[in-house]
């Protein structure tokens, strides 16, 4: 058992189900992280041990567990580090990290892994843009500003046994851009054709949530200084 995804949550339920519902068959393990959803997620709302027979590996059971972290407003690299942690303690050979507005199409993770494995690149993921022909993989080793060429940052796969992590000082914005730069710097960040994974609610909570659109900048400030220069 060593295909996990974590996926972060806050007060939606409905897509929470979905994303749940579509990673499930394709890892051994879900861990849900929940960040002070009101009212709380509770286990057995995502509790899915089931069987896929659609899956084309036949009958696939994968099991779930629940994470709960309270810190308000949130901390976007600290939740990502608080699941990537959780899986690799259980033993993660490769650890999807998802929002919960990401639902991934069958397929979608061996796919991303598989490319990882083939270019020695240490965190993957499928191209949303529609850029790349399905089959088709684009590896990264060095930053730049291509911005259609970007880790989408609800979807991607980490293989853990690098040193890429995320940076708690980026709470919000650019987080993920940290992620595809140390990843770019540590062996690859590789982008499949095909599987796209949708952003089904960008922005959300930056324009509704208080606060979060001037952490946003303050994040691109730290970003800069962290790393030179920002692409965007």
């Amino acid at each position: 058992m060593n295909r996990f995804a974590v996926i972060l949550t806050h007060n939606r339920p409905e897509l929470l189900d979905q994303c749940v519902a579509a990673i499930g068959p394709q890892v051994d393990m879900v861990i849900v992280v929940d960040n002070a959803s009101d009212p709380p997620v509770k286990l057995e709302d995502v509790t899915c041990d089931g069987i896929d027979a659609g899956h084309p590996d036949g009958d696939v059971h994968w099991r779930t567990t629940l994470i709960t972290v309270p810190d308000q407003p949130p901390n976007l690299s600290k939740l990502w580090r608080t699941g990537i942690d959780a899986a690799i303690e259980l033993g993660a050979a490769h650890i999807a990290v998802l929002c919960d507005d990401a639902i991934a199409p069958p397929g979608w993770f061996d796919a991303v892994a598989a490319a990882m494995i083939e270019t020695g690149s240490v965190v993957g993921c499928s191209d949303p843009f529609g850029h790349l022909p399905p089959g088709q993989t684009r590896v990264k080793r060095e930053p730049d500003s291509a911005i259609m060429e970007r880790m989408p940052g609800w979807a991607w796969v980490l293989d853990p046994v690098s040193p890429v992590r995320p940076d708690g000082a980026l709470h919000w914005w650019f987080g993920d851009t940290d992620i595809d730069w140390q990843a770019r710097k540590a062996g690859g960040m590789v982008m499949v054709g095909g599987f796209p994974v949708p952003n089904l609610r960008p922005n959300d909570f930056t324009n509704s949530v208080p606060g979060l659109a001037t952490r946003a900048g303050l994040d691109g400030e730290a970003f800069v200084i962290k790393h030179g220069w920002r692409p965007w």
